[in-house]
């Protein structure tokens, strides 16, 4: 996918309420520390070079690839990671983010290489999903991961219904996925297609929850 799609799809993204699209330092030293100072809790980050950014972002990346080795990231994705880092789209229902690095991770949204961010078969978490249920007046959580082993197809994306596990943790899910079958379904060819489902949904993913 070229970086052009991505840019129409983030620009689509940018005029949704309460959405909030971070910047990679691929930008450039003025675009990232103006997004940084948005960091109130932290204003020293701003004394800091943007050169040891670049450094800083060029390591994340190298620690990804040798987490998810022999896979590879999708071009696509490695854009969207350099260009803006991460993004939310948000309401008083739900909340959805895709994982990434940049100056507004962990404050806006999670951090690509937390504790569930990778897995050692073929399945890499990329984003999150959180609904409000008005029958049980809770929240339904839905998980999405890039399929860069070719499980079910090359760099496809899929989402699991969190809350369909019962008993089950990820792992189980994903040593089989066609018998867990009832928790995960497909919902995007690439993550760039991914991206434009949440920019045309507005983030619900309405139609695509399993």
């Amino acid at each position: 996918m070229k970086s052009s799609q991505i840019d129409k799809v983030i620009e689509q993204i940018r005029f949704l309420p309460n959405s909030q699209v971070d910047c990679g330092t691929e930008q450039g030293k003025k675009q990232f520390f103006a997004q940084l100072s948005k960091h109130v809790t932290t204003p020293e980050l701003l004394e800091l070079p943007f050169e040891l950014y670049v450094v800083e972002t060029n390591k994340s990346l190298a620690r990804i690839e040798n987490l998810i080795s022999p896979y590879s990231l999708p071009a696509d994705y490695l854009s969207f990671l350099n260009h803006y880092g991460g993004i939310t789209i948000s309401s008083k229902d739900f909340y959805f983010a895709s994982l990434g690095f940049g100056p507004m991770a962990e404050e806006w949204y999670p951090y690509l290489m937390g504790k569930a961010g990778h897995y050692e078969n073929g399945l890499l978490k990329i984003g999150t999903l959180r609904i409000r249920n008005f029958v049980e007046n809770n929240f339904m959580y839905v998980s999405f991961f890039l399929d860069i082993g070719g499980r079910i197809q090359q760099h496809c994306v899929i989402q699991v219904s969190m809350w369909k596990l019962r008993n089950l943790s990820l792992q189980d899910v994903f040593r089989d996925l066609q018998s867990r079958s009832f928790c995960w379904s497909m919902v995007a060819n690439s993550f760039t297609e991914w991206l434009q489902i949440a920019a045309n949904t507005k983030g619900r993913f309405e139609n695509f929850q399993t």
